[in-house]
Parts: structure tokens; C-alpha cells; sequence
């Protein structure tokens, strides 16, 4: 696996070919974000299905919460991972677990003629421990008591890791504008720390340079950086910066 992993976020525009392009300029997985966008679940099919057809990119979604309907209804999509936002102890990510993997780690229904086997699936003796392996659980690290309960959050089995969110972040921290906030500089050294002595993965969600770079420095190995929103609008900008020079 490589060092690092890059990856975006889909906010808001639900282009089913969105994974196969990204894949196709290198990124290694793309966050759906159901939290705040205002998709479908016929749009967030398509573009996992697109996912899994093309190969070679992660598909993870964001939930809005860690509800059995929509965790049970994207892995059954064929989603990679799931995401849940505003992680503050082992009880939260606790439930994602329980509906995203099977037994005996979780409670997670059973029913394979789906797209999450492709429209083939094996027998569940071996599909089961095969899919709880495939299936990933993120905890989003984005309140001042998550950072705090980090290992406790990380210590649940069948949680892959974490990524940072340093915009509410710092506003948990009061400190929103302060793009070089050293108690978040601090959160990124003790998240990532806590996740290699757990053999944990560790990531952050962010376009601030300064937290970019010091979350390479402190080991993390998933970057997701930006949106389809911001790529579109820096390049509309630019666009008519090169026509009006």
C-alpha cells in the first residue's frame, strides 16, 4: 500500500463517471458526503457503482449520523467505507461497527444478490469475513472530545482509523481563523501518534497547507484535500483570469 493516499470530496454534483476520472488522475479514493450534500441514493449508486466497476479507487461516504438504514443501504450499494462525522467516543463509531460488518463483529443484514458482490455472491461461509475485511469504518476526529477520547475511539474493534476535520476543529477549540491554530497542530501530533501505536490508519480533510504539511510530518497517510466545487470554481477563476489578462 502506498505511504500516502489522496484522495477528494463530491459535495454536491452527482457525476457517475466522477470515480473513473479521479481514478484516472491518480487519486486512491473520494468521499461522498451525505452529511451535508443533498444527494439521492439512486446518485450515490451511480457513482459507487461506477467505483466498483472501474477498480482502483476507494469509495467512501460520509453518513449523516449512525443509522442502520443508510449504513445497511450504501454497503449494500458496494461503498468501500463509511465516514461518521462528529466522532466523540468509542459509543459512536461503536454503532457504525455494528451495523457495517457482519457477524460475529457486528449485526449487519444479510443480503448478497446486491451490487455489493456484483450480482455473484459466493457462499456466505466465505463471503462474510471477506466483506468485513473490504468494509471500512472512519471515524471523523472533528471536536476537541474526540481528540481526547482518540484511543478509546480507535480501540473499537473493527474501526480502520480516523480522519482529522479541522474546520469544526477549531471551532470546538475557539479557534476559527487561525490558520496555523496551535491546538490543532497539537491534535494532529496526538491523533496520529495514538493511531501507529494502534496500528490504526490516520488521515485529515483539509485545503490548509500549514495542517497538510504537518500532518505528513506526524505520519498520517490519508489527505483528502478539497471538493469538485472548489476544483471547478479555481478553475473558472482562472479561466477568465487568463481571458482578462
Amino acid at each position: 500500500m502506498k505511504e500516502r493516499r489522496t484522495g477528494i470530496m463530491i459535495n454536491e454534483i452527482p457525476f457517475s463517471n466522477f470515480p473513473v476520472l479521479f481514478r484516472q488522475c491518480g487519486l486512491d479514493f473520494y468521499i461522498i458526503d451525505d452529511e451535508h450534500g443533498g444527494f439521492d441514493y439512486r446518485e450515490i449508486y451511480g457513482m459507487i457503482s461506477a467505483a466498483r466497476l472501474a477498480g482502483g479507487i476507494e469509495t467512501i461516504v460520509r453518513i449523516p449520523c449512525a443509522d442502520r438504514r443508510d449504513i445497511i443501504k450504501f454497503l449494500d450499494m458496494g461503498a468501500d467505507g463509511l465516514l461518521l462525522p462528529m466522532t466523540n467516543g468509542a459509543e459512536d463509531i461503536g454503532k457504525v461497527v455494528k451495523y457495517a460488518k457482519y457477524s460475529p463483529l457486528g449485526e449487519r443484514g444479510i443480503s448478497t444478490m446486491r451490487a455489493h458482490t456484483l450480482y455473484n455472491p459466493p457462499p456466505l461461509a466465505e463471503y462474510m469475513p471477506a466483506a468485513n475485511a473490504r468494509t471500512k469504518v472512519y471515524a471523523q476526529i472533528e471536536t476537541k472530545e474526540g481528540v481526547e477520547r482518540i484511543e478509546e475511539i480507535l480501540s473499537v474493534e473493527g474501526v480502520e482509523g480516523f480522519l482529522m476535520g479541522p474546520n469544526d476543529l477549531s471551532d470546538s477549540y475557539g479557534c476559527l481563523g487561525d490558520d496555523g491554530a496551535p491546538q490543532i497542530l497539537a491534535a494532529i501530533d496526538r491523533t496520529a501518534e495514538c493511531a501507529r501505536r494502534l496500528g490504526k490508519t490516520s488521515g485529515i480533510i483539509t485545503a490548509n497547507a500549514r495542517y497538510l504539511d504537518r500532518a505528513k510530518e506526524a505520519g498520517m497517510r490519508m489527505f483528502s484535500k478539497g471538493s469538485e466545487l472548489s476544483l471547478l470554481a479555481s478553475g473558472i477563476r482562472k479561466t477568465v483570469a487568463d481571458i482578462c489578462k
